[in-house]
């Protein structure tokens, strides 16, 4: 057996432009998913889903929401196998791409009232684009931080793209306070709200300029001079079963079912505490009839926290592992959920901001921080994109981007109590507690399957360009 190296022999001194470019990419890509969000409270309830009940309107504009959710893990899928067969660079243009033309086209969309049922179709649609170019942009942002992180700093490093998702929910956020602010509601409902989308075309522009100087990590570059010193193969047809029998998604569940389901079960809190936190609470305070001003300038708030809390987490990952580090912060939410509820109630400014800082700033931040490391070292080089990719987006949609549809659901199955909510959260924090609890601490293990060329060589060579 061959031994291929340790990674700090492998990795190259890590250079700041990659962090740089990561991290602009994927806020640039949050920004357009993250609008969406905001705009299914405020927006689309009433263009897209008139004629109904607010809440109701609410429900139905958020089941939209969710379908760009559904659309993740076959974008994990997709981009996963071409960045595990491909390269991981090529991944994050495209993904950039796919997502800027859709966020630009949803800003273009006629409405309801002008096109009748075509017009949420429409948008559903596109939700879909998003959701399957989200699939994989995260994901390879992550791992080409990953792979060229000294091991010391992976824990730091790779929560850099959870800022970007942080500033691109900030500046889109922003963006909905700005426009709110400035133009009656008459003005905002009739076109203002479309400003934000249409502003992701310039956004993806330069997010593309700033992604064309990434490299490709020497973790695959290696992988693939193994794969391509192999046997030579015939590249006849094969047939789709066969395709799918050899491709990188199902190579990662055959060697690694265990991880595969910790992944999934993980990122419960965090992905049900963003979205039940920092989106469907405006659902709630309008169905109160409190105004949503303060909740929207305290969530845009803790977004500009989290560029500081969430690295901090990660670096401190670094330091006494991934598991304490996600535990504690889904106890914080866990603790959290019925007084937030009760603080919004309350309509005080300063509590609302505080609740959220606690809620999204600390509980959420902290899990955030600390998992991408964790997701990526359960995994070796040549299945990693497609084995993070395809677990960690089934997680999302089954945890996070069903949560606002599910969380007004109960809203209206409790008699607008806020009491099924609050469970839901309970059970998700309690989730990630026990997954993450299950699993073995990797801060400071070797990577898997890194000891010998020949299980690198597990997966067929012809899966290889």
């Amino acid at each position: 057996m061959t031994h291929t190296g340790s990674s700090a022999t492998r990795r190259p001194v890590f250079q700041p432009k990659v962090a740089l470019a990561a991290v602009f990419g994927t806020t640039v890509e949050w920004y357009d998913f993250a609008l969406y969000g905001t705009a299914a409270a405020l927006v689309f309830n009433k263009v897209y889903f008139p004629g109904s009940d607010p809440l109701v309107g609410t429900v139905l504009a958020y089941g939209t929401f969710a379908i760009g959710f559904l659309a993740r893990p076959l974008g994990g899928a997709y981009f996963g196998e071409r960045g595990d067969t491909q390269g991981r660079k090529g991944v994050l243009v495209a993904t950039l791409l796919m997502m800027g033309l859709a966020t630009t086209a949803i800003g273009l969309l006629p409405t309801h009232a002008q096109i009748g049922v075509a017009a949420p179709v429409l948008l559903t649609l596109l939700r879909f684009v998003q959701g399957f170019a989200a699939g994989g942009e995260k994901t390879g942002a992550l791992i080409i931080l990953f792979e060229n992180a000294p091991p010391k700093w992976r824990g730091l490093l790779t929560s850099l793209p959870a800022i970007g998702t942080g500033t691109g929910t900030l500046l889109s956020t922003g963006a909905f306070a700005l426009t709110t602010g400035l133009l009656s509601e008459d003005a905002f409902l009739d076109w203002g709200w479309r400003i934000p989308f249409l502003l992701s075309a310039g956004l993806t522009f330069f997010g593309l300029w700033v992604r064309r100087s990434l490299p490709e990590t020497a973790e695959f570059q290696q992988v693939r001079q193994v794969q391509q010193a192999g046997p030579a193969t015939a590249k006849a047809p094969r047939p789709l079963r066969q395709r799918i029998a050899e491709s990188r998604c199902v190579a990662a569940w055959r060697r690694y079912p265990k991880e595969m389901l910790i992944v999934i079960g993980a990122g419960a809190a965090e992905n049900a505490g963003y979205y039940v936190f920092g989106t469907f609470s405006v659902t709630y305070a309008e169905d109160r009839g409190l105004s949503t001003s303060a909740l929207l300038s305290g969530i845009s708030l803790v977004a500009a926290v989290k560029l500081v809390t969430v690295p901090a987490f990660g670096a401190l990952s670094d330091r006494i592992g991934r598991r304490p580090v996600s535990i504690g912060g889904a106890l914080v939410l866990l603790a959290a959920a019925w007084p937030f509820f009760t603080v919004i109630d309350g309509g005080h400014t300063w509590g609302i901001w505080l609740a959220l800082f606690i809620t999204l700033g600390i509980g959420q931040s902290a899990v955030l921080g600390s998992q991408p490391a964790f997701f990526a070292e359960l995994f070796d080089t040549t299945v990693r994109f497609s084995a993070v990719g395809i677990a960690n987006n089934i997680g999302t949609v089954l945890t996070g981007g069903l949560a606002p549809m599910l969380a007004s659901a109960l809203l209206l199955w409790f008699d607008h109590s806020v009491t099924g909510v609050v469970v839901f959260i309970a059970l998700m924090s309690a989730l990630t507690v026990v997954t993450v609890a299950l699993a073995r601490e990797t801060r400071g293990a070797a990577e898997p399957a890194e000891e010998t060329a020949t299980r690198k060589q597990d997966v067929d060579v012809r899966t290889a360009p």
